[in-house]
């Protein structure tokens, strides 16, 4: 019951925040319930069919239009600037080719599911392009979504601990199977480790402690990509880190922790495979790229329409009908062709040059804002590529997770600029009625 009254609540919070208070505030609650999903956290609990995040979404979209046409007003809000970067427009781009691609497919019917999940995140993505505009925005989008996946990880652990049960591994989360699961937990790692590097008071403790349990919940998924994605991105973390000896020692430590800690299923489960097994997978999952492959060479311009390939791929290759590419990027080649996959493809490498961007306005700035913005574009670009490495083996193009992490990428040059140009406009305001001062005097 409690849950309910806690979702009722944050539902009224979001719309109403949203029509009285600006629509920023509607933004964080739908993407709260886009990470944490409680339909199926608490889904013994939450009556069906209820869309919490339309009832949210809805009000936003109405207090964004209004916030357009000057309804609302914040003394703190930049004035109307640049508000749109390369990243914005690979994303339309991409947008654009899906439809394109829907209308052309083999069997529209089978991607209109596909074509209305992806037209909710192209838009709160643009309703995030005209809002999300200050450092603390970002973060306070960061801080929610990162909390959803640690609340998530403790959800998890507990069943295990407590009643033994690997939920997880055998359900999946919110629509996601294992895998999926695994790799969501996975990107919030390299974000704890960057809150708690950029910044300075006690409550960053937190999210240094949440690692392990993160890392644990990921290893109960069962996931073997995920843990790839973690390991590979590792390095990165580590090139990224101000303090490496001591980041090295972290790793070193939960990498001997973690496996103690895991149950014997799990241990057998990622150290003692029988390799008959981990060779039915492999040859699974090869012949599903063959195909994927294939497809996308028979049909490589336009694809052969959103979630139309697991149509076909038995006759291309695969051991049976309706199997999943398992990677990401040749499933976007089999199903939008080559160019919707570059498009989407552009709209990673313009992630990563926006980052890019915030690392080098802020290099060798002593100010704790700078330090805070840097940690936001470390924690950004290293959660994005446990997301792309473990995309090669999982197809996750609906998975609103990174959309949020791309958005908040695209966002952040716009937002540090804002606040740098904002803070040295206070700055100067001292200084300009000193001067004027002494002519009112005269």
């Amino acid at each position: 019951m409690k849950q309910l009254i806690l979702m009722i609540m944050l539902t009224a919070f979001g719309a109403l925040g949203a029509l009285f208070n600006g629509p920023f505030w509607g933004l964080a609650v739908y993407y709260l319930f886009a990470v944490l999903r409680p339909q199926f956290l608490w889904k013994w609990t939450l009556p069906m069919n209820v869309q919490w995040s339309f009832y949210v979404a809805a009000p936003t979209i109405l207090a964004t239009a209004l916030h357009g046409l000057g309804f609302y007003h914040d003394p703190e809000e930049p004035e109307p600037g640049k508000r749109f970067v390369a990243g914005h427009l690979a994303l339309l781009g991409f947008a654009a080719w899906l439809f394109i691609s829907y209308v052309l497919a083999y069997n529209p019917r089978r991607s209109t599911p596909v074509v209305i999940e992806y037209s909710k995140i192209f838009t709160m993505i643009a309703i995030s392009a005209f809002i999300v505009r200050q450092m603390w925005q970002i973060r306070v989008l960061m801080f929610v979504a990162t909390l959803s996946l640690i609340y998530i990880a403790y959800e998890v652990n507990y069943l295990y601990l407590v009643n033994g049960y690997l939920g997880i591994y055998l359900n999946g989360y919110g629509g996601l199977d294992n895998n999926g699961a695994g790799l969501m937990l996975a990107m919030a790692v390299p974000i704890c480790v960057f809150i708690w590097e950029s910044h300075r008071r006690i409550w960053r403790w937190f999210f240094a402690a949440m690692v392990p349990v993160l890392l644990h919940a990921v290893l109960m998924t069962y996931s073997r990509g995920a843990m790839v994605a973690l390991v590979v991105t590792s390095p990165l973390i580590l090139l990224r880190s101000r303090r490496k000896k001591l980041m090295i020692v972290a790793f070193v430590a939960i990498g001997f922790a973690i496996p103690m800690l895991a149950g014997q299923e799990i241990r057998r489960r990622f150290f003692s495979v029988e390799q008959y097994e981990e060779d039915k997978s492999a040859q699974s999952r090869f012949s599903s790229w063959s195909a994927g492959f294939a497809i996308a060479q028979d049909y490589p311009v336009f694809g052969i329409g959103p979630r139309n390939s697991p149509i076909v791929i038995r006759r291309y290759g695969a051991d049976f009908s309706g199997r999943v590419i398992h990677s990401q990027y040749l499933q976007l080649a089999a199903d939008l062709g080559f160019v919707g996959l570059a498009w989407y493809l552009t709209v990673l490498a313009c992630t990563w040059l926006s980052l890019r961007s915030v690392r080098r306005m802020t290099r060798g700035d002593p100010n704790d804002a700078a330090r805070r913005a840097a940690g936001v574009a470390n924690a950004l670009e290293c959660s994005i590529a446990v997301f792309c490495v473990g995309a090669v083996f999982l197809s996750l193009e609906l998975f609103e997770l990174p959309y949020l992490i791309i958005m908040l990428s695209l966002q952040l040059p716009l937002a540090w600029r804002t606040s740098a140009a904002t803070e040295e406009s206070r700055a100067l305001r001292p200084v300009a009625t000193a001067s004027a001062f002494p002519a009112t005097v005269r």
